[in-house]
């Protein structure tokens, strides 16, 4: 269990602007519902999930579990606009590795909340004894790449014509990873 008692956490972006991170709760489908309606859709096109559909951001919100799934927004003025989730395996092969996802307000892009996010999620992932961090981005999305890269993200693998958009199109998948701090115990089991 990740401990939380660092939230609601306040983070002053670059040019000023009071950010609130905090996990998502149950309370949160009107305003992370609201959040989705105004991503491009060009950027929907490459969701995993359809967030088109209310039903789904509800049924996230029902089955909240920090264990599996640990979404972490970010509020300006009451209203969400980034989304950082940290997904985890509780048993088997890849229990100690997690991957990360983030989604960020297109008036809040290029102002240093992604990074801030990616940051957050790296924390995250140091309390819950993570060994790596994994990130899956479509190679178009080329800001997202350097945010990840600019905090220790290497570009483990590109596969070509890996995944489809939501229009079926074909596009090359960026895998990046994070080796996190071990211990010396660690490095030898």
């Amino acid at each position: 269990m990740i401990p939380l008692d660092r939230y609601p956490k306040e983070l002053t972006l670059k040019d000023g602007d009071l950010v609130t991170f905090r996990p998502m709760t149950p309370e949160d489908v009107d305003p992370l519902w609201e959040f989705f309606r105004q991503i491009p859709p060009v950027d929907k096109m490459y969701f995993r999930e359809d967030i088109d559909r209310r039903d789904e951001v509800e049924r996230w919100a029902r089955t909240l579990d920090y264990d599996t799934v640990l979404p972490v927004l970010a509020f300006s003025g009451g209203r969400v606009v980034g989304d950082a989730t940290l997904h985890r395996n509780k048993t088997g092969w890849k229990q100690r590795v997690g991957t990360i996802r983030i989604l960020i307000a297109s008036d809040f892009r290029h102002r240093g909340l992604g990074t801030a996010m990616i940051r957050e999620l790296r924390h995250l992932g140091e309390k819950a004894s993570l060994h790596y961090l994994l990130a899956e981005v479509i190679e178009e999305q080329q800001a997202a790449i350097r945010a990840f890269e600019k905090l220790g993200f290497e570009r483990t693998a590109v596969y070509r014509n890996y995944v489809n958009d939501q229009r079926g199109r074909l596009h090359n998948l960026v895998v990046l990873h994070y080796a996190m701090s071990l211990s010396e115990e660690e490095e030898f089991y």
